[in-house]
């Protein structure tokens, strides 16, 4: 019988309340695309050159890879350890994924010169989604798979820009062909974000 360990009784991801993965998403895709909306021409300008900002990529793959070297933390190392993830019988190559955080991010960001930040969005997406995902599980009521809904949209589109970033590419063209659709798709996210608010407010 395999014994049971602190990381494999109760995980952070699994403690975050409902109401407050709601408060936290519904705010964040609310004033995310009231920004965007705001911001016009400047707001679309930013996101039409972002496929090719290596900048941008390099901090979004920063934060990606600190985020997943949490995952795979050492144990007994305090705020490091906080969440650390059981890897069952895949532990024995957790200092192999400790290495790797590192060596991958250097190796990423000095020879791959070409659409690098879809690639890092598409991977820090992934990192994102599960707490939100984690906390709306089983949870009552239906209204909570708003979360869920969302979560797997996202990586599904994650999953897309890692392996093939061009699409990242298209869809922003897409989306920033012009200003009334711009406006629509942030006006989109904002509704979104005010239903889960009010759910969160009302029923979580």
């Amino acid at each position: 019988m395999r014994t049971m360990t602190p990381e494999s009784a109760i995980h952070a991801y699994q403690m975050i309340p409902l109401d407050v993965a709601g408060y936290i998403l519904g705010s964040a895709l609310l004033v995310g695309h009231l920004i965007a909306l705001m911001g016009g021409t400047t707001a679309r300008n930013f996101v039409q050159s972002s496929p090719r900002n290596h900048l941008l990529a390099q901090i979004t793959l920063g934060l990606a890879f600190a985020w997943f070297f949490l995952l795979v933390a050492p144990a007994d190392k305090g705020l490091i350890s906080s969440l650390r993830v059981d890897l069952a019988e895949f532990e024995g190559v957790r200092w192999l994924l400790q290495l790797g955080c590192p060596l991958f991010f250097i190796l990423l960001v000095t020879q791959v010169k070409e659409l690098l930040f879809p690639r890092a969005l598409g991977f820090l997406g992934l990192m994102l989604v599960a707490p939100f995902v984690t906390a709306a599980f089983l949870k009552l009521p239906q209204t909570r798979l708003l979360i869920p809904i969302w979560g797997y949209v996202v990586v599904i589109l994650c999953l897309i820009w890692v392996g093939k970033p061009y699409v990242y590419r298209r869809m922003v063209d897409w989306a920033t062909a012009t200003p009334a659709r711009w406006t629509q798709l942030c006006l989109g996210g904002m509704v979104y974000g005010v239903a889960i608010l009010i759910c969160a407010i009302c029923w979580w």
